[in-house]
């Protein structure tokens, strides 16, 4: 018998089918599939069901290459209780068969599976090979178990980390303050902005990401850790909680108060740490900027952030690599080195 798929038009009933699935973030939520849709990106997501037994979900949307045209992609998907042969090989087909009616010349597959022997047999035996990008969305993180106490959380930072946090928690002249809503808006925009500018890397265009994060406050996932020096904001972490779940989505600053050196962001990560865990949240998920195993002592774009979210404590997560089904093989072809020599110019590693 094969797979059933089904589309869901409730968010709420798919957001009730995510949240039982062992693994998830935010990327396959109703939030994340509104927001595509509103860029007008073909968007999709199904239910996948063995029988009447469910079993997983499939999310994704149809990109577009400016110079190889269109591909499907399936961010953190697809996803299952147990990975089987049978499972992936018609999700497989499934997935091929939405390429192949689009005209895309490839489908991309990034379920959220650390190391799984039986998956990475199915792709060498089906065609797949190892994307030729960087760990992009994620898929080499730090996450920190929010189950775990405040003080044992403490005890996992790095001491010269926690000595910087136990310094700003008596400065009486920095605060932090928590907002569930688009009042502050307007301050993210402008320090994103100059975030972008000041590290010089590329982003989605700023009313986009505002866009996004307009809708993720509808749907109550939203939260701005503002800090403050002196009464003036200075420092913003935005979070994305998603149920058990919390990401640090983006991180910006005013470009003015970061070249004084203040560390803020240490206790951005404290007040952000006791919002996860007020919430409920098990997993406060750094989400990326950090360097995969093997490439810690290169020159790699993500060293200095990445060596800040491992002082912080918790553990590094690495997923499985992206992996590729070319469906226009001389497409797949060119792209292939172009995308490589493209990633490892700009100093990144296409194997993790």
């Amino acid at each position: 018998m094969r797979l059933t798929f089904n589309d869901v038009v409730d968010d709420e009933s798919w957001d009730n089918y995510v949240l039982r699935l062992p693994e998830y973030s935010f990327l396959n939520s109703s939030a994340r599939y509104e927001f595509n849709k509103a860029l007008n990106s073909e968007s999709f997501r199904y239910t996948i069901f063995d029988g009447e037994k469910y079993c997983g979900i499939v999310t994704g949307s149809i990109g577009n290459s400016r110079l190889f045209g269109k591909f499907v992609e399936c961010k953190h998907s697809p996803l299952f209780f147990e990975y089987k042969g049978k499972y992936m090989s018609d999700v497989k087909e499934f997935c091929k068969n939405i390429a192949i009616r689009n005209n895309c010349f490839m489908v991309r597959f990034s379920p959220l599976v650390q190391e799984n022997s039986l998956l990475d047999e199915f792709y060498k035996a089906n065609g797949f090979v190892k994307a030729p990008i960087h760990n992009v969305d994620a898929l080499v993180s730090q996450h920190v178990d929010l189950t775990k106490s405040m003080e044992e959380l403490k005890h996992d930072m790095s001491s010269s980390r926690k000595n910087r946090l136990n310094k700003l928690l008596r400065d009486n002249s920095v605060e932090v303050k928590i907002f569930n809503d688009r009042s502050v808006f307007d301050i993210f925009r402008d320090f994103h902005s100059e975030t972008v500018k000041l590290k010089g890397y590329v982003d989605k265009p700023i009313d986009l990401l505002m866009k996004e994060l307009d809708i993720q406050v509808e749907h109550g996932m939203c939260y701005m850790i503002v800090g403050y020096s002196e009464d003036i904001p200075v420092s913003i972490w935005q979070c994305t909680v998603y149920g058990k779940n919390m990401h640090l989505y983006q991180a910006c600053s005013d470009t003015k108060y970061r070249e004084k050196n203040m560390l803020m962001t240490t206790l951005l990560y404290w007040k952000a740490v006791e919002l996860g865990k007020k919430l409920g949240c098990e997993v406060f998920d750094m989400f990326g900027g950090v360097v995969p195993e093997g490439c810690e002592n290169k020159n790699h774009p993500w060293k200095g952030v990445g060596d800040f979210k491992e002082s912080l404590g918790g553990k590094k997560v690495t997923y499985m690599h992206s992996r590729d089904l070319p469906i226009s093989k001389m497409k797949y072809s060119i792209y292939y080195p172009y995308s490589s020599i493209r990633t490892k110019a700009k100093g990144y590693t296409t194997r993790w």
